[in-house]
């Protein structure tokens, strides 16, 4: 079944999974590829995981991966932070994910789980001596992950856990309860995000995406060692924000009471991309309205993702790669 006519049967951003998967090395049915519920990651979260976009050009007719490579090597590190190896590089899992893509003739945007757990059927609480699993997904995207008009964020009760219990620079399965909280408790609330800090009291990111604030100027972004997870897109954003402004992103300590008085604040991620926040705990961000540099990146890098714009193309991987970019 191609993309163009595959079925939207779920609610939210995303829509009904690809039929094909790929795992350990070899592509199957989704359906043949299920982990048993004794698998030791379902009990106790050990594995780590990345998302990846990929994105597709109509008038090119191209799909292309962004920032595959830099999500591969997160995922090895990740790994060699569990104590676990991941054998396949970066280049070979890239290669991978073109090819799970065009098994499954994807001709949409579309959001690629890889996920590296332990899926042995081991009840012991560890890491050593338990099997690993590498598997990556595809999904298409139906509608927007979090609203590209703006979003209205209350600063969380939860905290982001500190990396001597949670490692911060892993993005770590177990991980995210601590921000699912965040989310609901977010909505249940009426609001749209949650911002977390840190237990120091320090702003640290949203449930999925890091966080950036201009004051006058100045473009600030929470420090990595505030126990946030090292983005591939705030890296591409300081990139972004650098070339737009003239300066350099400043990476510090940022205070709550800080986001009271910024004149402008954008959360950004891979299903995200780029979003302005207009409110946080009930206080306009600026004028309350869109900042415009957020609404230029966020229009930046939807167009860097499907090679619309000639900027940094390095960021971006074909999928079907013909002249025409035609499969």
């Amino acid at each position: 079944m191609s993309a163009a006519t595959h079925p939207a049967v779920r609610t939210g951003p995303f829509g009904q999974p690809f039929p094909v998967v790929y795992v350990d090395g070899r592509f199957s049915a989704e359906e043949d590829s299920r982990v048993s519920v004794h698998a030791n990651a379902i009990s106790y979260g050990t594995g780590t995981f990345e998302g990846i976009r990929a994105t597709w050009n109509e008038e090119l007719g191209e799909l292309y991966l962004l920032e595959a490579e830099a999500h591969f090597q997160r995922l090895q590190q990740s790994a060699r932070v569990l104590g676990l190896d991941l054998a396949p590089s970066p280049q070979d899992l890239v290669a991978a994910s073109s090819e799970l893509l065009r098994r499954n003739e994807v001709r949409v945007d579309t959001y690629l789980r890889p996920l590296y757990i332990l899926e042995g059927e081991e009840l012991p609480v560890r890491m050593h001596d338990v099997r690993p699993r590498l598997s990556i997904a595809a999904t298409p995207f139906v509608g927007a992950y979090i609203s590209l008009s703006g979003v209205r964020c209350m600063i969380s009760s939860w905290r982001r856990a500190p990396d001597a219990v949670l490692p911060s620079r892993a993005k770590l399965c177990g991980s995210y309860v601590g921000p699912a909280l965040a989310k609901s408790e977010a909505v249940a609330s009426g609001y749209d995000e949650a911002i977390m800090l840190n237990v120091a009291g320090n702003v640290t990111e949203a449930t999925t995406s890091n966080l950036f604030m201009r004051r006058g100027t100045e473009w600030l972004t929470p420090a990595v060692s505030d126990d946030i997870l090292e983005g591939i897109t705030r890296a591409q954003v300081k990139t972004l924000l650098a070339e737009r402004t003239g300066s350099p992103v400043l990476e510090r300590s940022v205070q709550r009471t800080e986001l009271f008085v910024s004149d402008e604040i954008l959360l950004c991620g891979t299903a995200a991309l780029i979003v302005p926040v207009v409110e946080v705990s009930g206080r306009p961000v600026g004028d309350g309205k869109p900042g415009e540099t957020t609404m230029a990146l966020q229009n930046d890098l939807r167009s860097i993702a499907r090679r619309a714009d000639g900027r940094h193309f390095e960021w971006t991987t074909p999928v079907y790669g013909t002249a025409e970019g035609k499969a």
